[in-house]
């Protein structure tokens, strides 16, 4: 392994880069609503900036910030980590006021707290999957455990987050209450067109890292969407038909400014992630090595809610399943839902018929 000629300011000023793209994408995709409003004789949408529900900073660390969403009316219940990718913005799980699954939790009385992943700069290289568990998210839980007067926390991981959250739930058994997962590969070879892609004999990680240092994230962009590559057209036709409507604007104009908002991946975590999760599969056969220590599935005992959309094609569902048959926990069921893999935090319907299935299991099982 080389060690990639990327300078700590070079990798500073990608950082600062990707979030002045983030923006320009986000104002562009304001110009262009504004546009289609316009063209029904209708008055732009407000500005959309981000996170949808007023929260607190509880801490900042090296790798992440963690936010607090405070339960509404009496605290009823054990508090909630959340956990999302590496890469995506934690907020696809608080989009619009009235689109926010942190805020369905919170609405039944529960404290929650949100990983929200800062982007990696110079240490991204270096960094290690270790340094994401045993630490931001290990420091996470014993900070929201003891803000809860011992009650230790749920912990919801979505996409890559709910694998970080699965690894840490077998690493870390004692410090969560419930785990659960949502659209989160374990059979990383069942994951889909990804898992194709991926194959060593057609992607090299190290020689890209070696170059960039992380993973910038407008490639890794290009190839989500290489995966439908007609559907940025089909997105514009409908908002050009839809103008008129308010929250089908609102909720357009916030979804793609989302996907726009990305981090760079860290360098050294991204070596890990291609090469054993996707291109030797450790996960599912029992090889990943976390900090020196496997990282066993059938340690994990925590009662355990693996949500699956059937419709999605990042996780294919084969690959969530898999994870049913070789965790340790007695108390597991396993959740499917019509819907694709953005469509488990984001679809009307998901937050009117999937999340209060979710957040009753939670009540049910959680602490």
């Amino acid at each position: 392994m080389q060690a990639h000629p990327i300078t700590d300011l070079g990798l500073r000023a990608a950082d600062a880069l990707d979030a002045v793209t983030s923006f320009a994408a986000r104002a562009r995709l304001h110009g262009l609503a504004a546009a289609a409003r316009l063209a029904h004789g209708r008055a732009p949408i407000d500005f959309i900036a981000g996170p949808a529900t007023p929260h607190e900073l509880v801490s900042d660390g090296p790798l992440a910030r963690l936010l607090h969403y405070p339960a509404r009316g009496a605290r009823r219940r054990s508090p909630i980590l959340v956990v999302a990718s590496l890469i995506n913005r934690y907020y696809v799980l608080d989009l619009l006021p009235d689109l926010s699954v942190i805020d369905v939790c919170a609405s039944r009385g529960s404290d929650v707290y949100v990983l929200d992943w800062k982007a990696p700069g110079p240490s991204g290289p270096r960094l290690r999957f270790a340094d994401y568990l045993d630490g931001a998210i290990a420091g996470a839980v014993v900070e929201v455990t003891a803000r809860a007067g011992g009650r230790v926390p749920s912990v919801i991981g979505y996409c890559m987050g709910g694998t970080m959250a699965a690894m840490f739930a077998a690493l870390h058994p004692d410090l969560l209450g419930a785990l659960v997962l949502l659209g989160t590969p374990i059979d990383f070879h069942a994951s889909g067109m990804l898992a194709g892609w991926t194959k060593r004999e057609r992607f090299d990680a190290d020689l890209l890292i070696d170059a960039c240092g992380n993973m910038p994230p407008a490639l890794m962009q290009s190839g989500f969407k290489l995966m439908n590559p007609f559907d940025a057209w089909q997105k514009l036709v409908g908002l050009a038909r839809d103008a008129g409507d308010d929250d089908r604007v609102r909720q357009f104009v916030a979804l793609e400014s989302w996907l726009e908002d990305n981090i760079a991946f860290p360098g050294g975590v991204y070596r890990e992630y291609i090469a054993r999760l996707y291109q030797d599969n450790a996960l599912l056969d029992g090889t990943m090595e976390v900090g020196g220590r496997a990282v066993e599935l059938g340690k994990i005992t925590a009662p355990l809610l693996d949500v699956v959309g059937l419709r999605d094609h990042i996780c294919a569902p084969p690959s969530s399943r898999a994870l049913m048959d070789r965790v340790g926990s007695t108390d597991k069921q396993l959740l499917e839902f019509d819907t694709g893999h953005i469509g488990l935090t984001t679809s009307r319907r998901s937050l009117k018929e999937l999340w209060p299935r979710i957040a009753t299991w939670l009540e049910e099982h959680g602490g």
